[in-house]
Formats: structure tokens, sequence, C-alpha cells
């Protein structure tokens, strides 16, 4: 992956690729991307949601976490580091006597090892096609062709404005005038705790499903009496208490880099010219454990038709509409309402495709220069 600053792509890369490039290299494909001002390509502003990283390591894990907080343990994402289980995750630990080992680090958890993962991760890459056209159209379809209410519907499966903004009360109001970086952090804080029954942001949303935002517990814990009932199974059980895992488990360090070109919802409605170039994401990720962060997500999250306690739909926006065992529906979409029966979206296309993907191992600086050492 190149990785070059606004307008020095060329520049970068050409810098990237030395001498010895040819000698190492050859190209057979290459995946390009786009600047849509980070805007993905349905129009959404995107990026918005990261978890916030405790690097110094100053946050102890220890019982319950009784308050969502958007700050996550080093290692869910980097390898040799103690995660949300206050454990290390599995890695590749080597004799300190074998060969170009020398250099490596010690484990943390295992000093008599040398820890050829840490400060390592696990990359997913997928390539999301996104038929904006068919997206736009059902949105339309389902306004009845009015602008606001298209835009209204979109937002409501996405459970974000075009903008950014949450459909839920931010916790501090954003400053005018503030950089990019502080809008964004700004729009991330919020919860659903005041929205058990989706009524401003849908269950299903597609915000909601990537981070439900909650705590250990379903229900707010007030006290030690109120935290020891909760621990032993006791207390109020709602419709949808105990359906969610945690969701500090499960956190992704995510991009989104877009590919082809822009389209305005507007623009979307008119007829398609010939030969149209796909649009879509080209996603990346980083984590600690796969199968628990990135599979997780997408499996008990994304593609479930029953998340919090939902049926026959799957993500509004990254939904498959394939049946799955159990339930053969999985294409409808449902917007609560206040004091009325919700409203039920049926039929929903399917808008992303997978094009394809791969799971690699990054190592860190020193890792690389062992593989270099013993491959020699």
């Amino acid at each position: 992956m190149m990785y070059g600053k606004e307008n020095q792509m060329a520049q970068c890369e050409a810098e990237f690729k030395g001498p010895s490039w040819d000698v190492a290299f050859e190209v057979m494909e290459r995946l390009t991307t786009s600047d849509l001002d980070d805007v993905e390509p349905f129009g959404f502003a995107d990026g918005l949601s990261q978890p916030t990283v405790d690097w110094e390591e100053k946050r102890k894990i220890s019982g319950d976490q009784l308050v969502y907080s958007n700050v996550v343990s080093l290692g869910e994402f980097l390898l040799g580091y103690s995660n949300e289980y206050n454990e290390y995750t599995d890695r590749p630990l080597l004799d300190p006597a074998s060969r170009g080992a020398a250099d490596l680090l010690p484990a943390l958890d295992q000093p008599y090892k040398k820890d050829l993962g840490r400060n390592g991760t696990y990359l997913v890459i997928r390539q999301l096609a996104q038929d904006v056209r068919a997206f736009w159209r059902y949105m339309d379809q389902a306004a009845n062709s009015n602008a606001e209410q298209r835009t209204h519907v979109a937002e409501a499966m996405l459970g974000r404005g075009l903008d950014g903004t949450p459909l839920m009360p931010l916790q501090n109001k954003p400053i005018d005038g503030v950089g990019k970086d502080e809008r964004d952090r700004s729009y991330n804080q919020f919860l659903y705790d005041s929205d058990p029954d989706g009524i401003r942001c849908p269950l299903g949303a597609h915000a909601r499903r990537a981070n439900p935002r909650n705590a250990d517990f379903p229900n707010p814990v007030k006290g030690p009496i109120s935290h020891l009932l909760q621990t032993l199974g006791f207390g109020h059980k709602g419709l949808r208490d105990d359906l969610m895992s945690a969701t500090r488990f499960h956190r992704l360090l995510r991009r989104g880099r877009e590919y082809g070109p822009g389209l305005s919802p507007e623009d979307a409605l008119k007829p398609e010219p010939p030969n149209e170039e796909e649009r879509g994401l080209q996603f990346i990720c980083l984590n600690g454990n796969i199968s628990r962060q990135f599979e997780f997500v997408q499996g008990a999250w994304m593609n479930t038709t029953k998340f919090d306690g939902l049926s026959e739909e799957s993500d509004p926006l990254l939904g498959n509409r394939e049946a799955v065992q159990g339930c053969p529906v999985s294409n409808t979409f449902s917007q609560p309402r206040e004091n009325a029966l919700r409203e039920r979206r049926n039929h929903l296309p399917q808008f992303v495709t997978v094009r394809g993907g791969a799971y690699f191992f990054l190592p860190s600086i020193r890792a690389l220069k062992y593989f270099a050492t013993v491959g020699s």
C-alpha cells in the first residue's frame, strides 16, 4: 500500500520505487483510489467513528466496564500487548537462541521468549463495489420522489446525516471553526442509551450495527447492589437485554479509500450512461484478532438478521440479502415510530458487492529485519 500527501502521490511513488523495485517486484494488479473529499460513494461523510487507542496503557483492565468508553486497550490493535480481556493474543514466540532472533523484543507475558509478533498487527482488505444508482433510486421510490424525504430515509438506514452528524444528541456540541479532526471527534461523542427502541436511530441502522456503543451490562449500573443483581442475572429484563456482546471486545481501526468517480444523489437518478465506471471503497482495517473483531462485526452484527432482537433484516447498506437458516427473508428495514406502528420497508436490493479481499500479517520493522535475516 502506498500513501502520499495531497498532490504529492506521484512524487511519493517515484521515491518509493527506487532502482531495485523491478528486481524485487512485478506489478500484476493495481487497485486505485479516488479523492472524493472524505465522502464515500453513497454520499456520506466517512471515517468519523474510530476508537481512541490507549497507547500509553494508562487504562487498567479490572472487572466490568460499567459505561461505554471509546478508549480501547493497545492489545486490541497491536500484538504483544494486553487486550480488553487483560490477556495477550496468540502470536509467534521464538527461542532467543534461534537464528535472527537476537534483535527481537522479549515477550511481555513470557520474557524468556522473543516476540516475533510484537508491534505487528493483522490487516484486512476488502474491495467493496457500491451500486450508487440502485441505492438512490430505492430511496427515491421509498420517498415518493420527495427529495427531503429521500435523504431522510437514506440517513435512517446509515444512522447518520449526510454530513456525518449522528441521529442521536451529541454529548458536546461541535464548535464552529475547528479543524476536521476535532469535528470528527465531536461527532463521535454520543450514546444510544436514551433511544432503546430505535425511535431516533433505527436499531438496524448501519452505524448502530457497526458500533452499538454498549458497555458490559445492558442496563445502567447505579451502584454496587445494581451491579451485583445484574452480575447474578436478576433485575429488570427488557426485550433486548443481553442480546449483544459488549462493544469493547470488537472494535476496529478502519479506513476507507474511495475508487471511481463521484455521483450525486440527483445525478444517480438520471439514466445510466454506457460503460459506466464502477464505484466503491477499498476497505482496510487493523485488529489484533480477526475472528473476534472483523469477522464478529461482519457476522454477528452486520449480516445477522437477529441483531438487537430484530428479524428479517440485515445491514441496510452492506447486507447481502441472502436467506439464512431459520430466516428466509433478510431484505427488510424497519423504522420504529413513537406511539405508532413501525414503518417497514421491503425488498431492499443488494447495494454493496464484495469484489475480493484478503487477510495479512502486518509485521513490525524488527520482524521485517528478522525475515530478511532468516531468508538470506
